[in-house]
């Protein structure tokens, strides 16, 4: 099982990704409060992860390197299937011996098209509208599929992604701490950190 939770999902005018930012180990011994699991890559695409830190963190820094090489080998800019097809093959290498214990999900703006990825450990990537990882991924999923629409702009997508964060965190022990979200649209990019109130 990966530990915490992410979410991502496309609205009309760009891409919502989020995550908690709670570190869990074992039975449910809280490490941290305070990770952060949703990163920028460039001007249009980011990517938010579920799993224990250490290996997203790895894959981040050289997925950052790989998109680096690509855009000055191509001289373009990567898009969200570009990086997702390089983060697929970084997984798939790591397979059959010692895998990344992580799950991602990558979205951004293709020929201002939003586009979302998800990722699991092996490196297989499919293509969505809304996904949820993690630990929480059950209980996320039932709020996004209950108030999903393709037609959402990006405040009605940012509200959907809060909600969907905040029903995985009262009853997944394993996400909390609060609530980072990023949204890439057309005129830019928003980011913005909820924190959670102790019960």
């Amino acid at each position: 099982m990966v530990l915490a939770t992410a979410i991502g999902l496309v609205a009309k005018d760009g891409v919502v990704l989020s995550a908690d930012r709670r570190v869990s180990y074992g039975d449910g011994y809280i490490l941290s409060k305070s990770v952060k699991k949703v990163f920028t890559l460039n001007d249009v695409v980011g990517v938010a992860s579920a799993g224990i830190p250490a290996d997203f963190q790895s894959l981040v820094d050289s997925l950052i390197f790989n998109v680096r090489l690509y855009e000055l080998d191509t001289r373009r800019r990567a898009k969200p299937s570009n990086i997702a097809r390089i983060l697929s093959v970084i997984l798939y290498q790591r397979r059959m011996y010692s895998p990344y214990f992580a799950e991602m999900i990558v979205g951004g703006l293709e020929d201002d098209l939003p586009r979302l990825f998800v990722l699991d450990p092996a490196g297989s990537s499919l293509e969505d509208k809304y996904a949820a990882v993690g630990s929480g991924a059950k209980l996320a999923i039932g709020i996004l599929e209950r108030s999903y629409s393709p037609d959402m702009d990006s405040e009605e997508a940012i509200k959907v992604a809060e909600r969907a964060m905040r029903g995985a965190i009262e009853r997944d022990a394993l996400s909390g701490d609060g609530i980072d979200i990023l949204f890439i649209g057309k005129e830019g990019k928003i980011e913005k950190f909820i924190p959670l109130k102790l019960a």
